[in-house]
C-alpha cells in the first residue's frame, strides 16, 4: 500500500541526510509507519491515491437499527427477502476520500459480499450517469471530476442488506497534491502532519533511550562550553514526550481533511 510520506523526507527534516546510521534509518521507518497510522485513524480514511474495492452497505459499529421493514427485493428472476432500515438512503458513502473515479459498480441483491458463486455477474453492473452518479463538486488540475465527500447518489433507494453493492474506485490525493505542487488541490497539511509526527516520535525515542546523546528533548534555551551542558524549554519538551497519538497542531492541520460520516 502506498505511503503518505517517504522516509527520506523525514531524514531530511531530522537533519541527518549526510550522517544517518542504519539504526536511525530503521527507527525512522518504524516511526513513520506509526505516525501515518495515527494520521489515518484521525482522518478516518487513507488519503493516498489508490484503487480500492468495497462491499457495501456496512453496518455502523456493528449496530443494526430496530426500525426496519422486511421487503421482497426482485432482481431478474430471483427474489430475496431483505429489510429497509432507517439507514436506507438514496446516498451511499464510500470509505476513502476524495473520490476521483468509479471503475465499476454492481448491485446484486443476493451478492453476499462476493461469497456466493456467480455473484455480481455482468447483468448486475450499473451505469454511471444513468443508475448512479457521484456527488462531484470540483475539477482537478487535469480537468477530471472530484467528489470530496465520497457520496454516490442513486435514482432509487440503495439496498439495505450489507454486501449487496460492490464498487471499485480510485480515491485519495495524488503525490503533487500532497506536496503542495498542484495548482488546484493542496493537501500538503496532511504530509506536513505526518512528517512532524514522525520526527517527534523519532526524537522522543532517542530522548528517552538510555545513554542517548543524539537528540535533545526540546528547544535549547541555554548552553555552556565547559563540560558541555544545555537546558531546554519545558513546554516544547512536554510536547515532544507527550504520549498522545497526535499533537494539537497536527490535529488542526488535519481537521479540514477529516471525513464527516453522514451516517448513510
Amino acid at each position: 500500500m502506498g505511503k503518505i510520506a517517504d522516509v527520506e523526507e523525514v531524514i531530511l527534516e531530522l537533519g541527518l541526510s549526510s550522517t544517518i546510521t542504519d539504526e536511525e534509518r530503521a527507527i525512522a521507518n518504524v516511526m513513520l509507519g506509526r505516525a501515518e497510522g495515527a494520521v489515518i485513524s484521525f482522518l478516518r480514511y487513507n488519503p493516498v491515491y489508490l484503487e480500492r474495492t468495497e462491499y457495501l452497505p456496512a453496518y455502523k459499529n456493528g449496530i443494526v437499527s430496530d426500525d426496519r421493514q422486511d421487503v421482497w427485493e426482485v432482481e431478474g428472476s430471483s427474489a430475496v427477502l431483505s429489510n429497509l432500515t432507517t439507514g436506507s438512503s438514496e446516498q451511499l458513502q464510500l470509505t476513502h476520500l476524495p473520490l476521483r473515479s468509479i471503475t465499476s459498480l454492481y448491485i446484486d441483491y443476493d451478492g453476499r459480499s462476493g461469497s456466493r458463486v456467480g455473484s455480481f455477474a455482468t447483468d448486475t453492473l450499473k451505469v454511471e450517469g444513468t443508475d448512479f452518479w457521484p456527488n462531484y463538486d470540483l475539477l482537478d488540475s487535469d480537468g477530471l471530476k472530484v467528489c470530496n465527500d465520497g457520496i454516490i447518489r442513486s435514482m432509487g433507494i440503495w439496498p439495505s442488506t450489507p454486501g449487496t453493492v460492490k464498487v471499485t474506485y480510485f480515491a485519495g490525493y495524488k503525490n503533487a497534491e500532497l506536496h503542495g505542487q498542484d495548482t488546484i488541490i493542496d493537501a500538503s497539511p496532511i504530509l506536513e502532519a505526518v512528517i512532524n509526527e514522525t520526527v517527534r516520535r523519532v526524537r522522543r525515542f532517542f530522548a528517552t533511550k538510555k545513554g542517548s546523546t543524539g537528540f535533545t528533548t526540546g528547544t535549547i534555551t541555554s548552553e555552556s562550553l565547559g563540560d558541555y551542558s544545555y537546558s531546554v524549554d519545558g513546554a516544547s519538551a512536554a510536547q515532544l514526550l507527550s504520549s498522545g497519538d497526535l499533537t494539537g497542531d497536527s490535529k488542526e492541520k488535519l481537521s479540514a481533511f477529516r471525513k464527516i460520516d453522514f451516517g448513510l
